[in-house]
């Protein structure tokens, strides 16, 4: 079995090829998913008894390590359920991939479509298109709810914590009950400034022949914010985003496992 140091350098190669592989099908550099080759490549790196060795560091380490050490315990978890699960994942994903949807005169692939939700700038054909998409896309949710549970099953199985809350409770070191009390209570106290606000960018982005209440075939075309694209244009949005994240306090151009998608 590896030691810590050992451990966390193989393990940052293994996360590298899995990023830049769902990266090239997030672009559209390659057609399929081959994440269970690379899972299978790495498959040493995640066992029991790697989680055993992990587990005995993470026990004898002293205060300022302990955390390190035992969020490598958990990746190796995560590791093993994914070794369990990628074939049955690629093969989802492949098939959302060749999906299409027949809108007007085209046959657009669904990430295609869903694409062109965000850029459309017809209220309406938005509304049709995103059923389309929608529909064809909830032909895969039995399939997702599969592998949400075989996940779950695993990480149960791994953790010896059956409840998934109470799992991601020791994970965050937080009680999210707590935080859901917290945020609803905050959703409540900002309705007054949210309705405010929603009426008035509601009325710029989405124009008078909205609905009262829009569907989520318009969340892309919101988040873009694609009639202000004047204001906001391409060629300045890596700028943009970069100067923003600045002055909250990142760095990300100097963090060098960050990768800005240009291309």
């Amino acid at each position: 079995m590896r030691g810590p140091a050992e451990y966390e350098d193989r393990l940052a190669r293994y996360l590298f090829e899995r990023s830049e592989e769902a990266r090239a099908v997030r672009v559209g550099e390659k057609e399929t998913s081959d994440q269970a080759a690379i899972v299978e490549r790495h498959c040493d790196l995640f066992t029991t008894g790697q989680v055993e060795a992990l587990k005995e560091a993470e026990t004898s380490s002293p205060d300022d390590e302990r955390e390190r050490l035992y969020r490598l315990r958990k990746t190796c978890e995560a590791g093993i359920v994914a070794a369990e699960l990628a074939g049955r994942e690629d093969e989802l994903e492949n098939a959302i991939l060749a999906a299409r949807v027949r809108w007007r005169d085209e046959e657009l692939p669904l990430r295609t479509a869903q694409a062109k939700l965000a850029v459309l700038p017809g209220y309406r054909d938005r509304d049709e298109l995103g059923a389309l998409h929608s529909a064809e896309s909830a032909r895969f949710n039995d399939d997702r709810r599969s592998l949400l549970a075989a996940g779950d099953a695993l990480e149960s199985q791994l953790s010896g914590v059956a409840d998934a809350i109470e799992r991601s409770n020791e994970e965050k070191g937080i009680e999210l009950r707590d935080l859901e009390r917290a945020l609803d209570a905050a959703s409540k106290q900002s309705v007054a400034a949210y309705d405010d606000l929603r009426e008035r960018w509601f009325e710029k982005l989405l124009g008078p022949e909205r609905a009262d209440e829009p569907t989520s075939n318009h969340t892309s075309y919101l988040r873009r914010l694609s009639p202000l694209e004047s204001t906001y244009t391409k060629e300045r949005s890596v700028e943009v985003c970069v100067e923003t994240l600045r002055r909250l306090g990142f760095e990300i151009q100097s963090i060098a496992r960050i990768r800005l998608d240009l291309d």
